[in-house]
């Protein structure tokens, strides 16, 4: 199994409905969305099934991830999550089957102020990429994981993504001594295209 490895770059353009990192999620209407975890990113699945040779993904609609990371960008007084496995609550998958015969919105978060807090966000491109690939991707295995297998009863899951730290024109991502996010999915629900048990954890060298 091959990684899709994630390239970033600036856009001019509108990114409403393309696959796009940080930003705001454009999401349907009065959908229930997590405004105490991070957005990160939203993908096109038509735009990643070339790249996905195992068929494991979506092929249509498209996938969004929030996390509780925002300790992580250096705001110390926020929530993180202490067990090396996320629970729920700490980090949620979307997935949207239908995104043409529905009415989509862009959800724009803000401080206490009304102040827009999200980056500036940035036009995601892919490529395939060996099956250990650094940097972000989805699929594959983690690149940074110092040991075989994922603790029981995660040690058959799948990289569903690999979030990596870096340095942004507007503030710095830290995984804990530059480490990385991955975000594990059960193979069966990944099959049934079922996200809500994704699970997150971080490793750090």
């Amino acid at each position: 199994m091959k990684s899709i490895k994630i390239s970033l770059e600036k856009s001019e353009k509108d990114l409403f409905m393309q696959s796009k990192w940080w930003g705001n999620p454009d999401l349907p209407e009065k959908f229930d969305v997590p405004d105490d975890l991070t957005f990160i990113c939203q993908l096109r699945c038509d735009e990643l099934a070339t790249y996905d040779e195992d068929n494991l993904l979506p092929h249509k609609g498209m996938l969004y991830f929030f996390a509780a990371i925002d300790y992580y960008f250096g705001h110390f007084d926020s929530y993180y999550p202490v067990d090396f496995y996320w629970n729920n609550e700490d980090v949620k998958v979307f997935y949207i089957e239908d995104i043409d015969n529905q009415t989509f919105e862009q959800v724009v978060f803000v401080d206490d102020d009304d102040k827009p807090v999200a980056m500036k966000e940035l036009k995601m491109t892919f490529s395939s990429a060996p099956v250990l690939c650094d940097g972000n991707k989805m699929l594959g295995e983690p690149y940074n994981r110092e040991w075989e297998n994922w603790d029981e009863p995660y040690d058959d899951w799948i990289e569903l993504l690999q979030v990596d730290s870096d340095d942004y024109d507007e503030c710095t991502l830290n995984f804990m001594d530059w480490g990385m996010l991955h975000f594990l999915v059960n193979p069966k629900d990944l099959k049934n295209k079922d996200f809500n048990k994704v699970t997150s954890c971080i490793c750090s060298t």
